[in-house]
């Protein structure tokens, strides 16, 4: 194939294949989505932690007494989230066991939209 003489037919192919694919790269870069883009927020155990979520609101609520935490929902939504730690997954508002209060990651997941949480 690489002796073939290069036809104008085959140019015309080489030339609307390569069009093609600037035109969708192109394309592709400009309407790219960030909100698909996992976000990372960090929360202190001593101060209330606020977490904001495909436009819900969620707060952490710790049970030091017995090494547990839950997230905590306004309205009736609990439903729609789930919360991942350790490989689990969890509804919104059900406690989650830990090892320590002091430090710790988990997961907001609220359709495609998820947010990593570290605790500390």
């Amino acid at each position: 194939m690489a002796a073939e003489k290069l036809t104008k037919g085959r140019l015309i192919q080489i030339i609307v294949t390569f069009s093609v694919l600037i035109i969708a790269f192109t394309w592709r870069t400009f309407t790219h989505d960030q909100s698909n883009a996992i976000k990372k927020v960090k929360c202190n155990t001593q101060e209330i932690c606020q977490i904001s979520l495909n436009k819900k609101e969620y707060q952490l609520d710790l049970d030091v007494k017995n090494s547990r935490f839950r997230l905590i929902t306004n309205g009736n939504d609990e439903n729609k989230g789930f919360v991942e730690f350790k490989g689990a997954t969890y509804q919104i508002s059900e406690f989650i066991a830990v090892d320590s209060l002091n430090n710790f990651d988990f997961s907001i997941r609220n359709g495609q939209h998820s947010i990593n949480v570290n605790v500390k």
